[in-house]
Formats: structure tokens, C-alpha cells, sequence
């Protein structure tokens, strides 16, 4: 999972035979990766305390298809052997994280509502992938790997910041 990005894939950043990989819950996890902390092994200068926590937690993370597109967005915002690198290192993670990408379904949708109605009704909503994201964290009872914890502080969800604490 945290294996820096090399080499060449499909041009979606997948197997054009394979189906994506969605799973409905987590063996033994503990985190949701958000994507600036699953992202930190493919940049070019990771955070090495946020990668040293990747690789430590890894057998208790999963992650969610938001995140897996937002990153498959990212890899397209590339150009060249960058963007070659990124699809590989992308195709790499999904097969590494089979069985633990929670997608957002029937059960997570009324957790989400639930959770946006309150913040709504205030005028203080959360960006809608944040909330999709904090939403299948919750369903799974999950604390969410972030550095972009202002977004995620909200009653009910538990957040974590590798960047500032990588002991976790």
C-alpha cells in the first residue's frame, strides 16, 4: 500500500478486465484513508512520517470508492511519464486494498443524511466528498486518516491527523 509509483498501466489506471473493487465492510480495520494520506507514497516528496504510519497501520486501513476516485481524478490532472507512473501506482493500490474499499450504498446514504441534515439546517455543510467519505466512515465505525481535518470535525466522526501525530 505504500509502494511508490513506477512503471505503466491501462490507460484508466486499471484492468480494462477487471471490474472495480468495492467491498461492503472491512475485515479488521481500524482507519479510512482520506486521498492526501493514501496519496502520500506516489508523490514525488512524500510526508516519510505519514508513509512510515501507512506502512505500520496498513493492515488495519481501508478506504473508500470516493477516495479511489478522487484519486483516479488526480492521476488524469498528469501528463507524461508522471501520469503513466500514477495510473500504475493506482491499478497497485486498488489490487492491494481487494476487499477493503467501502463504497457508498443504501446503508451508508442514511447515515449521510442523518449527518447533513444538522450542519445543513446551520449553514455550515461539509464539502459533499468530505461528507460522502465521513458518512462510510461512520456506517463502519471508522476513524478518518486526514490532514484535512477541519472538514472532518463534526459530531460523530472521528478524525485523525497523520501528518501532525504519526504515532496513532
Amino acid at each position: 500500500m505504500a509502494k511508490r509509483a513506477e512503471g505503466l498501466p491501462g490507460e484508466d489506471g486499471r484492468s480494462s478486465a477487471e471490474a472495480p473493487r468495492v467491498s461492503e465492510a472491512p475485515k479488521v480495520a481500524s482507519w479510512l484513508l482520506d486521498s492526501d494520506v493514501l496519496s502520500q507514497p506516489a508523490k514525488k516528496i512524500g510526508d516519510a512520517r505519514v508513509i512510515a504510519w501507512l506502512e505500520e497501520h496498513q493492515h488495519h486501513c481501508c478506504t473508500s470508492s470516493i477516495v479511489i476516485a478522487q484519486l483516479a481524478f488526480w492521476v488524469r490532472t498528469k501528463r507524461g511519464k508522471q501520469r503513466v507512473a500514477l495510473q500504475k501506482w493506482l491499478t497497485e493500490l486498488v489490487e492491494a486494498m481487494h476487499g477493503r474499499i467501502l463504497g457508498f450504498n443504501v446503508s451508508v446514504v442514511h447515515v449521510w443524511a442523518d449527518q447533513q441534515h444538522q450542519p445543513q439546517k446551520a449553514g455550515n455543510p461539509m464539502p459533499i466528498e468530505d461528507s460522502y467519505i465521513a458518512a462510510i466512515a461512520r456506517r463502519h465505525n471508522l476513524t478518518i486518516a486526514t490532514g484535512n481535518v477541519k472538514d472532518f470535525q463534526r459530531p460523530g466522526i472521528k478524525v485523525f491527523d497523520p501528518f501532525a501525530d504519526a504515532e496513532g
